[in-house]
């Protein structure tokens, strides 16, 4: 087959030895040069993107490296190879530190093989990733991402509410102040309850929060009555 409408014979075979060649001794260029050939005759060629997308890498080549990698991982998915999966996903982690899908995706296929311990210092990382104010969109998908599989974890909680109250989302921002005092009331929480009603006054300040507040230092656990709840939200 001729390559680009030249004289020369496109050889497959002989292109990835080239390639695999010039990898080998470290000439990163010449052997995405050689890998480049088989792609232009076969784009799909998931051998050659698994490759060429870890030279990408190499070379500084952030979006080519993104696009293979995208490749590899689509069909890593549909054939069931799980943990080669998570290996490109990290990869391209590294390329894109602030890519939401790929924190997503990779959480969801850690939980899949019950790994909720990394998919959960995964997400932790993400948070710091996301933590500035212009990334308060992508900062409630990963908390909300926790407690989707971790729902008493009271961190993810509180990070949650004061981003959605950030995001001008208050009023979901404090019906999940009311689930999160009734939840540590009821399960004794004293620590987790105490801080819940604090929260409460500081986003909805007012004499009666200020005493439940209050009030959460001499008594135990007990969540606010109905009719108080009304009084606060009025």
């Amino acid at each position: 087959m001729k390559l680009f409408g030249s004289t020369t014979l496109y050889d497959r075979s002989e292109s990835l030895r080239k390639a695999e060649q010039f990898r080998s001794r470290g000439r990163v260029k010449k052997a995405i040069r050689e890998y480049e050939k088989v792609l232009a005759v076969n784009p799909q060629d998931i051998e050659v993107h698994e490759k060429i997308g870890q030279l990408y890498v190499r070379a500084g080549r952030k979006d080519q490296a993104k696009a293979s990698l995208k490749r590899v991982i689509a069909w890593y998915d549909k054939q069931g190879f799980v943990e080669k999966a998570i290996a490109m996903l990290r990869v391209t982690l590294t390329l894109d530190r602030r890519d939401l899908a790929v924190y997503v995706r990779l959480t969801d296929l850690y939980l899949g093989k019950d790994l909720a311990g990394d998919a959960l210092g995964l997400l932790e990382g993400a948070r710091r990733t996301f933590r500035r104010k212009r990334f308060l969109r992508e900062a409630i998908v990963v908390e909300e991402k926790i407690l989707s599989f971790a729902p008493d974890n009271f961190r993810a909680q509180v990070w949650l509410v004061r981003r959605l109250w950030k995001a001008g989302r208050k009023r979901e921002a404090g019906e999940r102040l009311w689930q999160m005092e009734s939840q540590w009331a009821l399960t004794r929480n004293r620590k987790h309850w105490r801080k819940s009603r604090w929260l409460l006054f500081r986003h909805a300040p007012s004499l009666p929060s200020y005493w439940g507040y209050f009030i959460s230092f001499l008594v135990s656990p007990v969540p606010y009555a109905p009719e108080k709840k009304h009084r606060f939200a009025s």
